[in-house]
């Protein structure tokens, strides 16, 4: 924007010289020769939009985007019982009009398949961070902290749907300020349960009910793939989190 903005002004400098119209005239006519016939330009660029994407100020079944990722984010931070890497059932503890896709831990690949209903709303989460107090001392500041240090790990947010690559860009960040959590029974991080304050932030993105029948949703950093195929499998290296959800919308 920059560079753009001191362009202009020495070309306005330039224009102002003793027989900048005539010049100004032939290169318009020469413009003129060379501009591209209309709808000849390149096409504007994609937007999460045209990937099915619900904008986020709207409402998904009389509910914001901010309260489903809400929902998502206790989901995945609770009970080992509805923990979908745990137990290798991308279903559990989902039975709502929105369906949940959360990528895996650090370093890890999962791959899963789900059969949903049609007509299902899914939110989709490529990375972040969860946190809350551990300690008596820390603070909400602390807890900030925590949950934007981890959701930074992942530097490249992607979602592809069908082999198509969705931008996720700034307007997926949600970040949740502290509010009073209570730590459950039997959770995902063998803590003892009990009330305390936590918070997140991360990617999430609202996608429209997909068609009937069988896709694949791939939830990654831009850093992870397939390395290789060996025996007709794909083997997949990554340093962050590759997770591949293969589902079937009945």
């Amino acid at each position: 924007m920059n560079k753009r903005y001191a362009l202009s002004v020495a070309l306005v400098a330039a224009l102002s010289m003793v027989g900048a119209p005539a010049a100004l005239a032939q290169d318009d006519a020469a413009a003129e020769e060379a501009a591209p016939a209309e709808g000849s330009g390149p096409p504007p660029m994609p937007t999460m939009a045209d990937f099915g994407a619900v904008d986020r100020q709207l409402d998904v079944e009389g509910r914001s985007l901010e309260d489903w990722v809400h929902d998502m984010a206790l989901w995945m931070n609770g009970s080992k019982d509805h923990d979908v890497i745990s137990t290798g059932d991308c279903t559990v503890g989902q039975d709502g009009p929105v369906f949940f896709l959360q990528n895996t831990w650090l370093g890890e690949v999962l791959i899963l398949d789900c059969t949903i209903p049609a007509d299902t709303y899914i939110m989709a989460s490529p990375g972040g961070g969860f946190g809350f107090n551990t300690e008596p001392d820390e603070t909400a500041e602390d807890l900030n902290d925590m949950g934007l240090m981890f959701s930074q790990w992942f530097s490249d947010p992607e979602i592809i749907i069908d082999g198509q690559h969705v931008p996720v860009g700034p307007s997926s960040w949600i970040h949740r300020e502290p509010f009073e959590f209570t730590i459950p029974e039997n959770n995902i991080w063998d803590y003892p349960p009990g009330d305390t304050l936590a918070g997140y932030s991360g990617w999430y993105v609202m996608l429209e009910p997909l068609e009937p029948g069988d896709h694949t949703i791939i939830l990654a950093d831009d850093s992870s793939g397939p390395a290789r195929v060996e025996d007709g499998e794909a083997i997949y290296t990554t340093g962050t989190a590759y997770a591949v959800y293969n589902i079937t919308v009945e």
